[in-house]
């Protein structure tokens, strides 16, 4: 049997902690460091803070159409294709402060959802919007290496 709901909640508070701890450390030239994605500090934050604003904003429509909409199965890739370009444009306090408070905003969002829609999520195989940490943590160990270096 999966994760239920309360662990995979429990693992975005984790998460977020770790996301908070991390980035608040984060000093003003280690935002500008470039981990093996190539990408620098900033532009993942930008990426992170996108893909946590998708999230909520997918749950608002599950909430206004109680269903998820449907999506190409190649969406991620190509949002990253194309989102690649403006992230790397960010400013790293900037990105910072938008990672932060997409995080919080996507936690809070997902604290409040009600049973019903959590267990769509599990059922259809979209437990990552209930557990925003495994997005969070594969950047955040990409971050932690490029930084390290």
């Amino acid at each position: 049997m999966g994760a239920s709901a309360e662990d995979l909640k429990g693992n975005t508070r984790a998460g977020l902690a770790r996301v908070h701890m991390m980035l608040e450390a984060l000093s003003d030239s280690a935002l500008e460091a470039a981990p093996a994605s190539g990408w620098s500090v900033a532009a993942t934050l930008a990426h992170l803070s996108f893909y946590d604003d998708w999230v909520a904003e997918r749950w608002r429509r599950w909430l206004a159409a109680e269903r998820f909409q449907d999506l190409p199965d190649d969406i991620t890739e190509l949002v990253n294709a194309s989102g690649a370009r403006g992230w790397a444009t960010a400013d790293g306090r900037r990105a910072r402060k938008a990672a932060l408070a997409a995080a919080d905003a996507v936690t809070k969002l997902i604290g409040e959802l009600p049973a019903v829609a959590l267990e769509d999520a599990i059922r259809t195989g979209r437990g990552r919007m209930i557990d925003r940490s495994v997005h969070w943590n594969a950047h955040l160990d990409e971050l932690e290496a490029a930084i390290a270096h």
